[in-house]
């Protein structure tokens, strides 16, 4: 982290210091962060894997990540952990401990925990909202934060279900002309279908799968803040462009930098709901 920062000079270590504050704050109720993208490829289960570590990281309480991907989601294999239950057996069970509540979630390495939508790796049934909604208020309780990282898309029940009660929202997109004219789609369509309230709790995440940024990054960052949204750029990382699981130490600087901006931005807004 400190890395990340120049910890140290002066301003470095400044910033450092204001980011860990805010990630830091307390909470009296969980804080649900939706990590959303409108396809699959975009990078969105990258950031929500990154953005849940950082988080384990800096805070003392416990953060959650959850699988909310209704197929089979990278979740867990992006953490390196293998989940043997799954938040259908987390809904069936319905846990009253937190040690009843433990056995159904593996840990990673940096402190956080995962909620998987599938047990072992295996495509299960379906997830709704109903599923979602009985695991996710049973385990609440036990964390502060939660980073949910829901399937790609926004029109599906289980998508709209989590926005509505999301205190919180981190919008992912390839960082070009197309992927932000996606994003500011989505945008237009929040602002339409009673979510309205959701977007000055939303940040943008632009993410590069070329080592080689070109002027549609520029772009797509400039169509994106008009009208003040927060964009923030996520740069090509070789460790993290491997797809396997993501290992702190292994991540650039400008990685560590700009996934300790999100944490800060998106816990920042959530916590102010």
């Amino acid at each position: 982290m400190r890395k990340a920062f120049g910890g140290s000079t002066v301003g470095g270590g400044r910033e450092l210091g204001e980011m860990t504050a805010l990630v830091r704050q307390p909470v009296t109720s969980c804080r649900e962060i939706a990590v959303m993208s409108l396809r699959g490829g975009s990078g969105k289960t990258t950031v929500a894997a990154l953005t849940a570590t950082v988080l384990a990281q800096l805070r003392e309480d416990r953060v959650l990540a959850v699988d909310a991907d209704s197929g089979l989601g990278s979740l867990p294999l992006r953490l390196g952990v293998h989940a043997e239950r799954s938040v259908h057996d987390v809904a069936a069970a319905r846990p009253s401990t937190w040690e009843e509540a433990a056995g159904y979630l593996a840990q990673t390495g940096d402190g956080a925990w995962v909620l998987s939508a599938a047990a072992g790796g295996r495509i299960g049934a379906e997830l709704d909202l109903d599923t979602f909604r009985t695991a996710t208020a049973g385990l609440s309780r036990y964390f502060s934060v939660a980073v949910i990282d829901c399937g790609a898309g926004i029109v599906t029940a289980l998508q709209r279900g989590i926005l509505a009660t999301a205190h919180s929202q981190i919008l992912v997109a390839p960082g070009t002309v197309d992927g932000a004219m996606s994003a500011r789609g989505a945008l237009d369509w929040y602002a339409v279908n009673g979510f309205e309230a959701l977007l000055p709790r939303t940040i943008i995440v632009l993410v590069t799968h070329s080592p080689h940024a070109d002027a549609d990054f520029e772009r797509a960052e400039q169509m994106l803040s008009v009208g003040g949204m927060t964009v923030i750029k996520m740069p090509y990382d070789r460790h993290v462009a491997a797809g396997t699981a993501i290992e702190g130490r292994r991540l650039a600087g400008a990685t560590r930098a700009a996934v300790t901006r999100i944490a800060a931005e998106t816990f920042m807004r959530s916590a102010a709901v």
